[in-house]
């Protein structure tokens, strides 16, 4: 998502840049937050996007053995619980070594679950990016905004916020509303 992650960080900057502009004694300041990941990711086209993923006969196979991998993992971990002082020194290392191995399967598998998520998000962001360009800028002109927080950033910046600032849902709704 690192195209992505740029565009929402030339995003912040540039409206944090044009506040900034402007001269603060005599400037009305009205300001909005937005979480772009949530705007985004939220849509009716991306929600559709993730569920004919999760329909998809590679995901299910992959969550197939994931969630085999766990509950063999869990057996062996119940059974060394229960047997584990009447279990030879042999059973306990064979033991021990599969479930080493069981749990390399699971992190794996859940990485290429990740993977296969992530790779979705990302093709959804690109194809969505101009709508979403769009549709912000259309609503900081009609609302007047002067300053625009990114609300869902790791590192926020924001400090408070009132809910009624808050355009992530005006975003949603603008999206799903203007669907190819």
């Amino acid at each position: 998502m690192g195209k992505n992650m740029k565009f929402f960080k030339t995003l912040f900057v540039v409206f944090t840049a044009s506040f900034f502009t402007f001269n603060l004694q005599s400037a009305d300041l009205n300001i909005a937050t937005l979480d772009p990941q949530a705007a985004l990711f939220s849509t009716n086209v991306a929600k559709k996007e993730l569920e004919e993923l999760e329909n998809s006969d590679e995901w299910k196979e992959v969550v197939e053995e994931l969630q085999a991998k766990a509950t063999e993992a869990r057996e062996i971990q119940e059974r060394t619980q229960k047997d584990g002082p009447t279990m030879s020194d042999e059973e306990k290392q064979e033991a021990a070594q599969k479930f080493q191995s069981l749990q390399q399967d699971i992190n794996f598998l859940r990485e290429k679950t990740n993977q296969f998520r992530n790779q979705t998000l990302q093709l959804l962001s690109q194809e969505q990016a101009e709508k979403f360009q769009v549709i912000v800028t259309e609503l900081i002109r009609a609302k007047g905004i002067t300053l625009l927080i990114n609300s869902g950033a790791q590192q926020q910046i924001l400090l408070h916020a009132d809910q009624s600032y808050d355009i992530t849902q005006e975003v949603i709704d603008a999206m799903n509303e203007k669907e190819d």
